[in-house]
């Protein structure tokens, strides 16, 4: 990702997210969407290029924002947010990268959080 502060970022993601869930009315993709961002971001702080402090920030802050509006958040996508909210350390790292790689591969983006 570029460097953008922590509100600009959760804007853009937030932003595309919407697109996904108001405009097209895929919550498919939106949630798909999400944990491919997020994989990105636990792959970004493994390399040392995000901080991991920020990236809790981000999965503290992005999740608020999604459950304000739009809503329609994947059970297991909160799941994903709720692991990195919780801690950074390299336990929870590969906790959550392990949950992006299993969501991605089961392809279950549709469901919604109950």
């Amino acid at each position: 990702m570029p460097c953008e502060t922590i509100d600009e970022m959760i804007n853009k993601i937030v932003r595309v997210y919407s697109k996904y869930i108001d405009d097209d009315l895929d919550i498919y993709s939106g949630n798909r969407y999400l944990t491919v961002v997020i994989e990105a971001l636990i792959h970004e702080t493994l390399k040392g290029e995000l901080d991991r402090k920020k990236l809790q920030e981000i999965a503290m802050k992005l999740r608020d924002t999604i459950l304000e509006g739009p809503g329609s958040l994947n059970p297991y996508v909160m799941e994903l947010l709720g692991i990195l909210e919780e801690s950074t350390n390299d336990e929870n790292l590969k906790e959550a990268l392990n949950l992006a790689k299993r969501l991605l591969k089961e392809d279950r983006f549709d469901k919604l959080e109950v």
